[in-house]
């Protein structure tokens, strides 16, 4: 192939490679402009709040002050992640067998151990029992505070888009500096592909002639295994749409 026809190649792979950077941009930004066009069309769906800044300060306060208790309570200490997981607790089950045998020792005081003080072991039931139910109430209210987060965001995200509509249509009628605002605000409906996803089969076969013609830098890996006794294996890792030392999920896990 001479000079010209490969830069010809060239060009045309470019332009179809731009042409898809578009046409996925578009598809982007469409999800954002269907909700922004919908926008007043749930008007009715708001859900009311009562909510006064007053209000807010003496729920934050109050969390404030039961978090600082709670802590007190362990000693102003924390478990680590492999204490938590040494801990035996206390499920549905755990906790039943606990009750059960708080009944039964009750009626069969000759078969309780001499290590075992029954006084500190009712003890120790009652407060986990009251300990479950402040767990109890501690969920309730992060379910309830989370919803109040929820309805906050949205309300915030229609107003949001609100701004960004009439900046879109302004861009639309060229007006001063609507373009560029439009710019800014769009990049954020801009979604790229997450790092441990596999590129698809059009984009590792456009890494693969970037590479072939010494376009992008980087390097592309592939192994395939034929399952056997187990599960084959399957690897695509391809470093040229992530950072150097990143490898793609596989599907037999994540390698990095």
């Amino acid at each position: 192939m001479d000079k010209t026809n490969t830069t010809h190649h060239a060009s045309r792979e470019s332009y179809e490679a731009l042409q898809q950077e578009l046409e996925k941009t578009r598809a982007e930004l469409a999800d954002a402009h269907a909700e922004l066009d919908s926008l007043h069309a749930d008007e009715d769906s708001k859900y009311p709040l009562y909510l006064t800044d007053t209000g807010l300060e003496m729920a934050f306060n109050q969390a404030v002050s039961l978090r600082d208790r709670v802590q007190s309570l362990l000693n102003n200490a924390e478990l680590s992640d492999s204490d938590r997981r040494r801990l035996l607790g206390s499920g549905v089950r755990r906790y039943g067998f606990i009750d059960k045998v708080s009944d039964l020792m009750a009626v069969n005081t000759d078969f309780i151990p001499s290590f075992l003080d029954p006084e500190n072991f009712k003890t120790t039931l009652r407060r986990l029992e009251t300990v479950r139910n402040v767990n109890a109430l501690l969920q309730q209210t992060l379910r309830l505070n989370t919803d109040i987060l929820l309805i906050l965001g949205d309300e915030a995200y229609r107003q949001a888009l609100s701004f960004y509509g009439a900046v879109r249509d302004a861009a639309r009628r060229r007006a001063p500096g609507a373009s560029e605002l439009f710019r800014i605000m769009a990049a954020f409906f801009h979604r790229g592909r997450r790092t441990d996803e596999e590129p698809t089969e059009p984009e590792l076969e456009r890494d693969v002639r970037a590479l072939l013609h010494g376009r992008k830098d980087g390097e592309i890996v592939i192994k395939n295994e034929k399952p056997h006794l187990v599960g084959g294996i399957h690897e695509v890792a391809d470093e040229t749409h992530k950072p150097k030392g990143a490898w793609k999920a596989t599907e037999e896990g994540e390698i990095r």
